[in-house]
């Protein structure tokens, strides 16, 4: 009569080891892999491939996805307009649609490397978890665009707008942002090491644990942005304007900062003497309008 209790007791003791044992193993690979491969998972590594040919038309595009297919691999479709769709865990690997209308459109969890997105209008997008490595996304337009967890490794994004975008957690190793614009743009603990960021409107950004070794920022503007604790060894900030930036607790030992320019509200790690680092008070950081009276002008996107 007591056997069975008993029993049942020892079977729900080994399922909660079971369940625990596989929560701190799934932790571990948390800790260990990028953040983009953690979150992403791209429709190209599930769904099998169409029998048919690409799209023509925007039409057959969205006919055809209402009907299950998802690969989309090599469409063509330049300028199309694709507005306010949905297109979840679908796979446009290398397609063509610079230009192309894409605003407000669900792209969650789809494929989209080494897709042509240049100069594509994509302000209030929602790319969560989407794939864009080697992507191009030249003078692309990103305004608030969802970009969480995204793998932008490797992608060129010259001269693109990304204000008040989503980055946090993306993976933009690599990437090429140079003259980009990310005003007010969330990058909390994004992966930016070696990317290119020279030229680049960081204006209010808020990038906070992040990682930009090697990372390049030559000339970009810095003012009023939150680097607290993001890493910069080996980043080459020289000629940076760092108004107003919050630098506290930021590890500047290897960074390259020659030229930069800090006002008297910059607030730099303890024992920071950033004189001897080669930076530059200047007084235009405690103006009013400081991006004036700097002199700071984005540079022209190539």
């Amino acid at each position: 009569m007591t056997s069975k209790p008993y029993g049942a007791r020892s079977r729900r003791i080994a399922q909660g080891v079971t369940f625990a044992l596989g929560a701190a193993l799934g932790l571990v690979a948390c800790a260990s892999a990028p953040p983009a491969e953690v979150y992403s998972t791209p429709a190209s590594r599930s769904k099998a491939p169409s029998a048919e040919s690409p799209p023509a038309s925007p039409s057959e595009l969205s006919a055809r996805y209402a009907k299950g297919d998802r690969k989309f691999d090599g469409l063509a479709l330049q300028g199309a307009a694709l507005s306010a769709a949905t297109f979840d865990s679908a796979s446009f690997r290398g397609a063509d649609l610079s230009g192309a209308d894409l605003r407000a459109t669900t792209l969650e969890s789809s494929d989209l490397s080494k897709a042509d997105l240049s100069g594509a209008k994509l302000d209030g997008a929602k790319l969560t978890n989407a794939l864009l490595s080697d992507a191009k996304l030249n003078k692309a337009s990103l305004v608030d665009t969802v970009l969480w967890t995204a793998d932008l490794s490797n992608a060129e994004l010259n001269g693109a707008r990304l204000d008040q975008a989503n980055l946090q957690h993306a993976d933009l190793t690599g990437a090429q942002l140079r003259s980009a614009s990310l005003k007010i743009s969330l990058l909390e603990t994004a992966v930016l090491r070696d990317a290119d960021l020279s030229g680049a409107n960081l204006t209010q950004a808020t990038l906070p644990d992040a990682d930009l070794e090697g990372a390049k920022l030559i000339g970009a503007n810095l003012s009023q942005a939150d680097l607290g604790r993001a890493h910069l060894k080996g980043a080459d900030l020289s000629g940076a304007l760092l108004c107003r930036t919050n630098l506290l607790n930021t590890d500047l030992a290897s960074a390259k900062l020659e030229g930069a320019r800090y006002g008297s509200t910059t607030t730099f790690p303890k024992d920071f003497d950033p004189k001897a680092h080669g930076l530059t008070a200047d007084a235009c950081c405690d103006e009013t309008g400081f991006e004036r009276a700097c002199g700071w002008r984005r540079p022209p996107s190539e």
